[in-house]
């Protein structure tokens, strides 16, 4: 069986167990890029909590560039690592105004590559950030790899220790058709958080464990 039909099968029976959550309709474009550093590592109704503060607190990008780091601390820290992740989202508000007066218009009006490009030009925006911002605002078809969906490929034998992020991203575009890559992004998400979790993952449960490999390959996954 080929990479391409063990990915395709494997998101086909996960589409019919998950449902998709397109969590970033009601942001505006810079609470989204918010809410898509504090999700790292963290459950969801926490980032919800956290962002949905942040938005009431702060009007803009100006505003938080010029907030005290001890108040984006205080509205962040339901989502948890708020001391870090205050510094990074006051950082990324400064560079914005610097770079583009403040207006992510100024990115989101660029095709893809050099959105994408301008975006990781700035310090603490890497290049899963950017595409999963991309996806969500500007529906760029693209397939970001998060922490959960490099586990779930390493399990699955489908990615190994020589994959970098992007190397990834392209072995799944290749076998994802684009209209399809923001619903896979999102079920492996969900399946990783669910079921294939980094620690005591429900294998017993797991609805693809046919294809799994585990215990073939245990390495590190990048920082990404």
């Amino acid at each position: 069986m080929g990479m391409g039909t063990k990915l395709q099968k494997i998101v086909e029976i996960l589409s019919k167990k998950y449902e998709i959550n397109e969590w970033w309709g009601k942001y505006t474009p810079f609470e989204t890029l918010v809410s898509i550093i504090l999700s790292q590592r963290t459950y969801w109704k926490n980032v919800r909590t956290a962002t949905e503060r942040f938005g009431e607190r702060f009007n803009g990008i100006e505003d938080v560039a010029k907030a005290n780091v001890k108040e984006i601390e205080k509205v962040i820290k339901p989502a948890g690592l708020y001391k870090v992740r205050a510094r990074r989202i006051k950082n990324i508000a400064e560079d914005l105004v610097e770079k583009c007066d403040g207006k992510l218009d100024k990115i989101l009006n660029l095709p893809y590559d050099e959105a994408k490009k301008k975006l990781t030009s700035i310090k603490g925006i890497g290049p899963k950030t950017a595409d999963v911002f991309l996806m969500a605002i500007k529906g760029e078809q693209v397939l970001p790899i998060d922490v959960h969906i490099f586990r779930i490929m390493k399990r699955l034998g489908i990615a190994d220790e020589r994959d970098s992020y992007e190397n990834l991203k392209a072995k799944l575009e290749a076998e994802i058709p684009p209209n399809q890559r923001m619903k896979t992004h999102l079920i492996l998400i969900e399946f990783g958080r669910r079921i294939c979790r980094a620690r005591n993952p429900k294998c017993e449960e797991c609805p693809i464990k046919r294809y799994c490999e585990v215990g073939k390959y245990d390495f590190a996954v990048p920082n990404i």
